[in-house]
């Protein structure tokens, strides 16, 4: 059914005048003037073809028509009012649903929660581990923290911070084993995290000749990865956001300065449409502000030292 309306600031102005039969209050409620509010129910009046108000000098009151489109009217603008602060109501409420990759979760965006919820009570996360690069579009998902190489199409992306990885090992292990140069990880297991082509990429960069890259496991998890180094089975790579923790609380160390640089990177990824909500751009200017907080790992002196 197409319903025949006038504009609906004829129906506002008129409608929050017959309310206080004052066509100034009826402006200041509105935060117009006097004369638009005039000027609209006129408007209104001609569109209907009769009379709203009776005017008599600045006093004003209504026809037997103005009464009888008053009433439904008031009742009209209350549902709709009460609508929008459902609907308000029920974003509010919403938790803010975040797709992000597994070992990124667990070893650097929960250990920060906390200072979240501190500047942003009233905000609520769920996320969503996992390791599949989620369609923002279709799946209910309102960012995406996302490691690779971006840009996406459609998408507004902003670089949380790179990813060059480096090694990492418990000093524990490294106390009973000397770990000195890149050739002493002959004498190490590798840990490996989905393939064995970092290893050898680094190994290569580091001129190491006598180490296997192909020995140790694989993980094709990052955070098991680094459980594994942490607990002494052997030396992994790492990137500063997997492994800052660890390295600040000292569970790992750094033997070594050189680092693999890498094209990828991790990522805050949403719609541009949904980029300007209260929630996602909180979210999103904390996790870069959370990034430019951390401070540079330093690689562990040799453990003869």
């Amino acid at each position: 059914m197409t319903r025949r309306l006038p504009p609906l600031s004829m129906l506002r102005s008129f409608e929050a005048a017959a309310r206080h039969l004052s066509f100034s209050r009826a402006a200041d409620e509105l935060s117009v003037t006097h004369s638009a509010v005039s000027h609209q129910i006129r408007g209104l009046e001609e569109w209907l073809g009769c009379e709203l108000f009776v005017r008599s000098g600045r006093a004003v009151r209504l026809t037997q028509a103005g009464t009888r489109l008053h009433g439904p009217l008031t009742r009209a603008f209350d549902g709709m009012d009460d609508a929008v602060r459902a609907v308000s109501r029920m974003a509010q409420d919403r938790a803010l649903v975040v797709s992000v990759e597994p070992a990124f979760a667990a070893r650097w965006l929960v250990l920060r929660l906390d200072r979240f919820y501190q500047r942003h009570p009233d905000l609520r996360l769920h996320l969503v581990p996992t390791p599949d690069m989620v369609d923002l579009a279709r799946d209910d998902v309102d960012v995406a923290i996302r490691f690779g190489r971006g840009p996406w199409p459609g998408l507004k992306a902003d670089k949380i911070m790179g990813a060059a990885a480096f090694p990492v090992v418990s000093p524990l292990l490294i106390a009973e084993t000397p770990l000195e140069k890149p050739d002493d990880l002959q004498n190490f297991t590798l840990i490996h995290e989905d393939s064995v082509e970092d290893w050898a990429a680094w190994l290569k960069a580091a001129g190491a000749e006598d180490v296997d890259p192909a020995r140790g496991p694989i993980f094709d998890d990052g955070h098991l990865a680094l459980e594994a180094a942490t607990m002494g089975q052997g030396v992994a790579l790492a990137d500063e956001a997997l492994a800052a923790a660890a390295l600040q609380d000292g569970r790992l160390i750094r033997p070594f300065d050189l680092m693999l640089e890498t094209s990828a990177a991790y990522y805050v990824v949403t719609e541009p449409a949904s980029a300007a909500r209260p929630d996602v751009s909180a979210f999103r200017a904390w996790l870069l502000e959370e990034a430019q907080a951390i401070p540079a790992a330093k690689p562990a002196p040799p453990s003869n030292a």
